[in-house]
């Protein structure tokens, strides 16, 4: 047996970990895998309900992250896999954890586990999966890896109050420039974003339901942009208000949603767009009453200034400035963030280069997105480590917050035409960036799986030879 060393880091804390390759099963929802042992030859199971419970705890930790759902169902099976359970089944759907086992006398073991704090932080994510490959390489006795994984918990970080509401700032600031504002502009929606923070942790504190955390931080940052407008510190309210309400935007839950949907997860696709339709219908109302209240207070602000036409370096760098706030409020760390800053980059450069060549708008997106995933696939096979925080980094620019926002607006002025129109555009550019990102994650998925069985025929073709 070989002795498992305690050093449990990730890429983005600065900290290395073992990362030997695992295969991954082929079925999301129920898995029958066959024996594969391990490679420290701990193939006998003496306690198979002390093991499930083992991987069932590591699965609800990386729920607890914000894992997508593959990754949650996979972990377990693999645990158990390394192990030498040949038969094992788990149904994972957001906030619920449903897994069992079946032992080498035909005993059944099952497992139950209800997950309701679910935040997002990639972090763990890295540490977590990075854990479950060290303990599939290494299989010690259960009750050491439980140890192992009680330190892996206290190593991963979060940051501190003030370097999360920087992250606030940075994404609301970056992105008032990225679409068309000014400086002051920049300023106003940096501090909107703050309260938009501010609002996120008391609501958080207070465990409000997502619909009224939403509806609040909406309802703040668009009456705090109307009345820093009014009072002249910023000069276009609506670019005040698309930099701050990019931090509601549930543009990572939707693209999830329907990736879980074409990977046969339904139920949990499904909860995940209710999720997506909740939160959008809390953005609208919260947004929509803070207009009608600034409109009665202040009036109506006679005619906004034109948008600022930025160049395209301005763009890239403003929308890098967005990512970064992005990384630290999605608790990104070390030295994978520069490589999540570039991908920022390049799914906006060849966005603009593909609706310059005269490609359609959504077009533009689909093929952005897809080349989007391409760089994050490519870099966390390069450095081993999940594919999400490259992904979720590389879609920020993508997501069509300013569309979302004149929506709401169109709404609260009760031009329903308009809102109808845009509205329909948004969800065009929304479902066309997810099923760029699906086209190619299931492109790798696949042939990852015919790798697998690729290496499987050859290797029994090898036993049949000996």
């Amino acid at each position: 047996m070989k002795k498992a060393k305690k050093t449990n880091k990730s890429e983005f804390s600065n900290k290395k970990i073992s990362t030997a390759k695992t295969p991954r099963s082929g079925s999301a929802a129920v898995h029958d895998v066959e024996s594969v042992g391990s490679k420290s030859g701990n193939t006998a199971v003496t306690n198979p309900e002390e093991l499930l419970d083992f991987a069932v705890a590591v699965a609800v930790r990386l729920q607890s992250c914000g894992a997508e759902t593959y990754r949650v169902e996979e972990t377990v099976v693999r645990i158990i896999e390394a192990y030498g359970i040949d038969k094992s089944d788990v149904f994972v759907i957001p906030g619920s954890i449903f897994a069992g086992l079946e032992d080498e006398n035909g005993q059944v073991y099952s497992k139950i586990r209800r997950v309701k704090d679910i935040d997002t932080l990639l972090d763990g994510v890295e540490m977590y999966s990075a854990f479950c490959r060290r303990i599939c390489a290494e299989t010690p006795p259960v009750r050491q890896a439980r140890q192992l994984l009680r330190e892996t918990e206290k190593s991963i970080r979060k940051y501190k109050l003030p370097i999360a509401y920087l992250g606030y700032f940075l994404i609301a600031a970056g992105f008032a420039v990225f679409f068309g504002g000014t400086l002051r502009d920049a300023l106003g929606s940096g501090l909107c974003g703050i309260a938009v923070g501010l609002c996120i942790q008391g609501m958080g504190f207070l465990h409000a339901n997502p619909f009224f955390k939403t509806f609040v931080g909406g309802f703040v940052l668009a009456f705090a942009a109307y009345s820093l407008t009014v009072l002249g510190l910023c000069d276009n309210a609506d670019v005040v208000s698309i930099g701050a309400i990019m931090i509601l935007v549930p543009g990572f839950l939707f693209t999830n949603s329907l990736r879980d949907i074409i990977y046969g997860d339904t139920l949990s696709g499904i909860n995940r767009l209710v999720q997506v339709v909740i939160i959008a219908i809390a953005l609208v109302v919260g947004t929509s009453a803070a207009f009608g209240l600034s409109r009665q207070i202040f009036g109506t602000i006679a005619g906004s200034p034109q948008l600022v036409e930025h160049s395209l370096a301005v763009q890239c760098i403003a929308g890098m400035v967005g990512t970064l706030g992005f990384g630290l409020y999605l608790n990104m760390h070390g030295s994978g963030i520069p490589y999540c800053l570039v991908g920022s980059i390049i799914s906006w450069v060849v966005c603009c280069l593909c609706m310059r060549a005269g490609i359609g708008e959504a077009t533009s997106y689909l093929i952005a997105a897809a080349v989007s995933s391409a760089y994050a696939e490519i870099m966390a096979r390069i450095r081993k480590f999940p594919a999400i925080a490259y992904l979720m980094a590389a879609l920020v620019p993508l997501i069509p917050g300013a569309g979302l926002y004149y929506t709401m607006d169109f709404i609260s002025r009760s031009q329903m035409n308009e809102a109808w129109a845009k509205g329909s555009a948004t969800a065009a550019i929304a479902g066309a960036v997810a099923v760029g990102v699906l086209l190619v994650s299931t492109a790798f998925r696949m042939w990852g799986v015919y790798k697998k069985k690729r290496a499987a025929a050859k290797c029994g073709t090898q036993t049949d030879s000996k």
